[in-house]
């Protein structure tokens, strides 16, 4: 009985591990990561970084064309 205890111990840990870890890559994807806008229309898509680049309005404005 004691080594199903364990098994089922180990499987808790792993599980938690595992969902602990896709968490945290959802958080900082949602903090730190890039924006993707498409235009469902044309297929069109643009980038936004966290970083403002120069032309940033014409690709936005290319996107929305």
């Amino acid at each position: 009985m004691e080594i199903a205890d364990m098994l089922s111990t180990a499987i808790l840990v792993i599980t938690a591990m595992l969902i602990l870890f896709k968490l945290t890559r959802w958080v900082y994807n949602l903090i730190y990561g890039d924006i993707v806008l498409t235009n469902p229309r044309t297929g069109k898509s643009v980038t936004l970084g966290r970083h403002h680049r120069d032309g940033l309005s014409k690709e936005i404005q290319d996107v929305l064309d």
